[in-house]
């Protein structure tokens, strides 16, 4: 949880409630489609029983480690260092842009040449001019995700007018990274605070 009132729900009421949007997913997702979904280990579980429900093939968990992790204040357990991003797939032949994605990576051999990337990608937390802040210098959304990860996904699995759907648009990254790169896209919020947020960075 993150303290939000959209945050909180019993255990039950959470994976009725991941049913049914990965569902309406689903419904809308084309056969070539991929669907990515950003959870901790607070949910990951509830997630993939529901992706594998709905017959989704599940391709990669992805391993965000935040080089910049928030410290362990309690002192009685590991620090939380890491996130996950699953994705999944609806049917055969789904898009992959293998070589635009080599072409990204950050890390290079010991020459210099071109690296598959991993499934292991250290990004650090939203900071800088990146993030939204209010006047009061506080960050205006609790789980900003960084645009780079949002670009990786982005040019792995869609091409340049692709649409790109995001059923939690949030401070707006995924908008912002699909418009950037040549892709449609279409975003769901029932945040207010959030929907302005998202409007001015995308400059509407």
């Amino acid at each position: 949880m993150v303290n939000e009132h959209w945050d909180k729900m019993t255990a039950a009421d959470y994976l009725q409630f991941t049913r049914e949007w990965i569902a309406e997913c689903h419904k809308a997702l084309k056969e070539t489609g991929s669907i990515y979904i950003a959870c901790s280990y607070h949910n990951i579980g509830e997630v993939m029983i529901v992706l594998k429900q709905l017959d989704f093939k599940i391709n990669n968990i992805i391993t965000w480690y935040k080089t910049n992790a928030m410290p362990n204040m309690t002192r009685r357990v590991f620090t939380h260092a890491t996130e996950f991003v699953i994705w999944a797939v609806k049917g055969a032949g789904w898009t992959f842009n293998y070589e635009k994605i080599k072409e990204i990576n950050p890390e290079k051999q010991k020459d210099g040449a071109e690296k598959q990337m991993r499934d292991f990608w250290e990004l650090p937390l939203v900071q800088g001019k990146e993030r939204a802040r209010g006047q009061d210098g506080k960050a205006l959304h609790p789980t900003q995700k960084p645009e780079e990860m949002l670009k990786r996904i982005i040019l792995a699995s869609s091409n340049e007018n692709d649409t790109v759907l995001d059923p939690f648009l949030g401070s707006g990254t995924t908008a912002v990274v699909a418009q950037r790169y040549g892709r449609k896209w279409i975003g769901i919020e029932k945040e207010k605070q959030y929907i302005e947020i998202a409007k001015k960075r995308l400059g509407i």
